[in-house]
């Protein structure tokens, strides 16, 4: 068995080489050679235990995660995880993984594959509200999805927003970061803006005027209770492209606007159909990314991380 470390899986393969993994994984989402269950999610007061399987035709994958929003005031990462590797044929582990980064990684991949999608592809500027890990990577690889030139950041933690610079400073040395004062000046500056938080209540700007023409990529949001989108977006836009079903049940940035008619559930559309057709997307220019995760996602990921790393001979062989 392989153990793959956070340096490991960042080394093995490039920005462009994860997000079009990703975008495999959207399309294979459904087929029938894939089985991915509804993750366990347990809530144990403001924290999150989940449970997160998948199974191909060639490997499984499972993941367990913790998500603890308090650790960052503590100086800890708020995500820390394991995903376990298995041949489909003997069932035996081929890898350990760090979660972490895993998750990280993957989701700044699957963010990127709505950038890919909904954004202008001569955008040249970015938004990031939340700065945390998750907020850092979908920086690195929209800044190799895009041509861009400046990303604008705003964090309420000055050690994050720290972090955000020093990480961008070594991944992406030739993009100007700004640090802004607050989510509104974000919005106002950037054509993309992707929002990775733990909020309550909507960190946009209830402003159709701000908001108009721009694209969004929402990744915080992954409970009821949480939501990071304002009312006037739903107005302004035509469909919510999602990467999972099950988000229309678990995050409050879709099962708000589905109950209180913002939005009806025709307009709630899986990206996959718009990777095989174009002209799905619609002819209004403000668009509109929900990405919750799932198990496949991870499959995937941790396929391609276990590949590399045995081509290249990294991590470490250990028998357990």
């Amino acid at each position: 068995m392989r153990i793959l470390s956070s340096q490991v899986i960042e080394q093995t393969a490039t920005p462009a080489l994860w997000i079009n993994t990703m975008e495999s994984a959207l399309k294979a989402n459904g087929h029938q050679d894939y089985f991915t269950p509804d993750r366990m999610h347990v809530d144990v007061k403001a924290n999150t235990l989940l449970l997160m399987p998948s199974v191909g035709p060639d490997m499984f994958a499972t993941k367990l995660v913790s998500v603890f929003p308090d650790n960052i005031k503590k100086g800890k990462a708020a995500i820390n995880g394991t995903v376990i590797l298995n041949d489909g044929e003997s069932g035996e582990s081929l890898a350990v993984l760090n979660g972490a980064k895993l998750t990280a990684m993957r989701t700044a991949a699957i963010a990127c594959v709505g950038i890919r999608h909904l954004s202008d592809p001569l955008a040249t500027t970015l938004g990031i509200i939340g700065g945390g890990a998750q907020g850092r990577h979908i920086a690195w690889l929209a800044s190799h999805e895009r041509d861009l030139e400046r990303v604008y950041v705003y964090d309420r933690s000055p050690q994050t927003i720290n972090d955000f610079i020093s990480f961008m400073a070594e991944k992406c040395p030739d993009v100007d970061v700004a640090l802004c004062e607050d989510a509104q000046q974000v919005v106002v500056n950037s054509e993309i803006v992707a929002t990775a938080t733990t909020s309550p209540e909507p960190v946009i700007p209830n402003l159709e005027d701000l908001i108009l023409g721009k694209c969004f990529v929402c990744v915080g949001s992954y409970k009821p209770e949480m939501r990071e989108l304002p009312d006037s977006i739903f107005r302004l836009i035509d469909s919510v492209w999602i990467d999972a079903e099950h988000g229309k049940s678990e995050s409050g940035d879709l099962i708000y606007p589905l109950e209180n008619n913002l939005i009806n559930h025709d307009q709630v559309k899986h990206i996959s159909k718009l990777i095989d057709n174009a002209t799905a997307l619609g002819f209004r220019e403000t668009r509109l990314f929900k990405t919750v995760g799932q198990g496949i996602f991870d499959l995937f990921a941790a396929r391609l991380v276990y590949e590399k790393a045995c081509e290249n001979n990294l991590g470490q062989e250990v028998k357990v």
